[in-house]
C-alpha cells in the first residue's frame, strides 16, 4: 500500500488537530478579519479497523503458502538490496560532503 495512504489511514485512526482559518476581506481585498481556532480532530473506528486489518494481513505468515513466503522473500530481498546498494554508493562518492 502507498505509504501517503497509509500515514493519512493511520493519522485518522488516532486523531489529530488541525487549525482553522476564517478570514473576511473588504471591497478593497483587505483583510478586515482573521478567526484562527484549533480543532481535535477525534479517532474513526472506521480508520482504526482498517489499520488493524492491514496490520493482520500483514503479520499473518502462517496462513501465507508456500509459493506466496517465496514471493515475499524475494521481494523483501530485492527491497533490501536497493537500501544497501544506495547506502554503498553514497559511502563510496568521492564528492559527498559531510
Amino acid at each position: 500500500m502507498n505509504d501517503n495512504i497509509e500515514n493519512a489511514i493511520l493519522r485518522k485512526a488516532v486523531g489529530y488537530d488541525v487549525q482553522e482559518v476564517v478570514e473576511e476581506y473588504t471591497g478593497e481585498n483587505e483583510l478586515l478579519k482573521r478567526k484562527v481556532t484549533n480543532k481535535h480532530i477525534p479517532p474513526d473506528m472506521t480508520a482504526i479497523k482498517t489499520v488493524l486489518e492491514i496490520k493482520g494481513q500483514e503479520n499473518d505468515l502462517a496462513k501465507m503458502s508456500d509459493a506466496e513466503l517465496k514471493q515475499l522473500k524475494t521481494k523483501l530481498l530485492r527491497q533490501l538490496n536497493e537500501l544497501t546498494k544506495g547506502e554503498s554508493n553514497e559511502s563510496n562518492n568521492p564528492n559527498k560532503q559531510d
